[in-house]
């Protein structure tokens, strides 16, 4: 799984008249795909990269469970998808090598589905019409014949929160993966994961559950906020700076998303761009925040978010 990221700033007028002669097609990818890498975001990528590979020039760890959590989109899933796509799959005599197998688990999980996931990302084809105990069982095989290095399970609340009976397969299966010792497994997803996982020796017991936990940006760290806020301005492809970084700008931004980078990009400042880039205009406008922001008020809120005159 490669996710084509667009990370490129426009550092000067002429960088920007010219993406900005783009079609509009061109642009909304850039804008859908648009990645900013900030220090938190740094420091998420060295845990893995460490939980990956725990020694420098070393080989990679086996059997540990570890984990990294957060708010709904805080943002953890971009880090994620940043870093496997250091670890492409590729194919040898002996069959396809997956160095990261990397799932996201939908809202309503079963194991067989669990199971023909792993068999999917594997390059493996179809999975076998067996039982399920034998499914599980082939599964994690398939993974280790695919030379695997790191398993990822993103949006893992979801196996802790389905029913008692899918629960215990999917313990089940995390174990059989552990015990394998071949790779580690990392656990990504809401907070709501960690009680869950000390509560199972057979999980909390591999590796003592190393973990990080994303945050959002407090109001104490409005500096790092507004940096950041610039480093997006400086990557969409508008003719225009749309000045994010604004004091007034920043603070709105910052109230309406509580500081989640997830929660900025995917749920106001991508939307409004979209708005700006069919309106013709030559950056965001505070109307477009404005617009996009009322459509996504939360029950209660009854604040006028970037209205004209904030």
């Amino acid at each position: 799984m490669i996710t084509q990221f667009h990370t490129t700033a426009y550092e000067t007028p002429e960088e920007r008249q010219a993406v900005s002669r783009l079609s509009n097609a061109e642009r909304q990818v850039l804008i859908q795909n648009l990645l900013v890498t900030y220090p938190v975001f740094d420091k998420i990528i060295k845990f893995v990269e460490t939980f990956h590979y725990p020694v420098k020039d070393g080989t990679h760890g086996v059997g540990y469970i570890g984990g990294l959590f957060g708010k709904t989109r805080a943002g953890k899933s971009d880090i994620i998808k940043y870093y496997v796509n250091r670890y492409p799959s590729f194919s040898t005599d002996d069959g396809v090598v997956v160095p990261v197998v990397y799932l996201e688990i939908p809202a309503d999980i079963v194991p067989t589905q669990l199971a023909e996931m792993f068999y999917a990302a594997t390059g493996s084809g179809s999975a076998p019409k067996v039982k399920i105990p034998a499914l599980m069982a082939n599964s994690v095989e398939r993974v280790v014949q695919a030379q695997t290095q790191l398993v990822i399970l993103d949006d893992s609340q979801f196996l802790f929160a389905a029913k008692k009976n899918f629960q215990k397969e999917f313990f089940s299966l995390i174990k059989q993966l552990a015990d394998r010792l071949a790779f580690n497994i990392l656990l990504v997803g809401e907070d709501s994961v960690i009680p869950h996982v000390y509560s199972l020796a057979s999980l909390a017991g591999r590796g003592g559950f190393p973990k990080e936990v994303l945050k959002p940006f407090d109001e104490n760290e409005m500096d790092e906020f507004r940096l950041l806020l610039h480093k997006i301005d400086l990557r969409l492809p508008f003719p225009e700076l749309s000045k994010l970084a604004s004091p007034s700008l920043a603070q709105e931004l910052h109230d309406f998303t509580g500081g989640a980078t997830g929660q900025v990009v995917h749920n106001l400042i991508r939307p409004a761009a979209y708005r700006a880039l069919s309106d013709g205009s030559p950056r965001i406008l505070r109307h477009h925040l404005y617009e996009e922001a009322a459509l996504r008020m939360r029950p209660g809120d009854t604040r006028e978010y970037f209205k004209e005159g904030n």
